[in-house]
């Protein structure tokens, strides 16, 4: 080695030691900032999914034509807004008019767990003839406490419902001078038309993941509300807009939102036959839906990893709680869209895909 190369490989070790000690200390910062920010950094995020949400069902509406003529890009988000309006209406009368009952309802079907639970374990003790400790498995599993934190996630969001369509105001409007402030700080027309075109690629496919993902949870959340009402279950319509939010959660969503109406099925009929056509219908619906619809219409499956799922489920469901579980895979999807429009950053994007394959 060159004195020269000697000398330059000296100056780039304090750069490389400044650089990932920057890097940490904002990583850190950061962190902190997602915790103690909570209850302004959720809403925000809600508001941006929502906004990308209204921009998908505005397109959607745009290429509706009658008698040969389309409605105007501004009349459509009105009508997207209207639409919203009324499924967020219908969403807020179905939980109130829903959570009061099944909180009132959750010590009997806590006990009817219970009182199962023993019954188990002197079959078990009866055919085995030995002492087995299942029945401690009432004391772990708290079927009322689930529930009330599963309640007070839903009410944490509708208490924030004004302030996250106002920050769906404000973003909307700014979307509306965004092309003027990009012409203002852009030197020239060409990274004018580079910055334009990156943000119209991520926000391309921000909408689309957004919309299909809504999509196949609406669908997959109907026809488990027709099972259940089939069924006779009690509070299918509650439980089938907990499958619909849940459903968002690739794998561990579907497990979790199948599981409250499946227990409480065998509280409510205590008929294990009956049981589990209702546990083969959900999942029925579930496979359906996730392994031969949505692939067909996204062309792939979603394009994210396993390990990413879990991390993210982790480190968001630390931070934000139930919340963040719900919104980390989304948030996720939307990181890896961006880091893919960004040479400097696409290979980070490839790490967090499933394939290998971004596009």
């Amino acid at each position: 080695m060159s004195d020269s190369d000697a000398q330059n490989t000296a100056q780039s070790r304090p750069t490389d030691t400044v650089t990932f000690a920057a890097a940490i200390g904002l990583a850190a910062l950061t962190l902190y900032l997602l915790v103690v920010g909570q209850s302004i950094l959720v809403p925000l995020v809600l508001a941006i999914f929502i906004t990308y949400l209204l921009k998908a069902l505005a397109h959607g509406l745009e290429k509706i034509s009658v008698g040969g003529r389309t409605l105007p890009s501004s009349m459509a988000l009105a009508g997207s807004i209207f639409i919203l309006i009324i499924f967020i209406t219908v969403l807020v009368q179905l939980v109130a008019g829903n959570v009061n009952a099944i909180v009132d309802a959750a010590p009997a079907y806590q006990e009817k767990l219970q009182a199962l639970f023993i019954d188990l374990r002197s079959r078990l003790e009866l055919w085995f003839g030995t002492t087995l400790t299942i029945a401690d498995l009432n004391e772990s599993i708290d079927f009322q406490s689930a529930v009330l934190r599963l309640v007070g996630a839903l009410q944490s969001i509708a208490s924030n419902t004004f302030q996250i369509f106002l920050y769906v105001a404000f973003l909307l409007l700014e979307s509306r001078t965004i092309d003027l402030k990009i012409k203002a700080f852009a030197s020239t027309d060409e990274r004018e038309t580079a910055i334009k075109s990156t943000l119209s690629a991520i926000g391309r496919n921000i909408e689309m993941y957004i919309w299909i993902k809504t999509a196949m949870s609406l669908l997959v959340a109907g026809l488990s509300y027709v099972i259940l009402l089939m069924a006779g279950v009690d509070f299918a319509a509650f439980w089938a807009l907990l499958i619909f939010i849940l459903n968002y959660i690739p794998y561990i969503g579907s497990i979790v939102a199948v599981a409250f109406p499946v227990v409480l099925s065998i509280l409510q009929f205590g008929s294990p036959g009956l049981t589990g056509l209702v546990l083969t219908g959900l999942m029925a619906a579930q496979v359906i839906v996730g392994n031969v619809v949505e692939p067909r219409i996204t062309g792939t499956s979603l394009n994210l990893s396993p390990v990413i799922i879990v991390l993210a489920l982790s480190v968001w469901g630390s931070i934000w709680g139930v919340t963040g579980m719900i919104l980390s895979v989304p948030i996720m999807v939307m990181a890896m869209i961006v880091l893919a429009q960004f040479p400097r950053t696409k290979a980070l994007a490839v790490l967090m895909s499933q394939s290998g394959e971004i596009k």
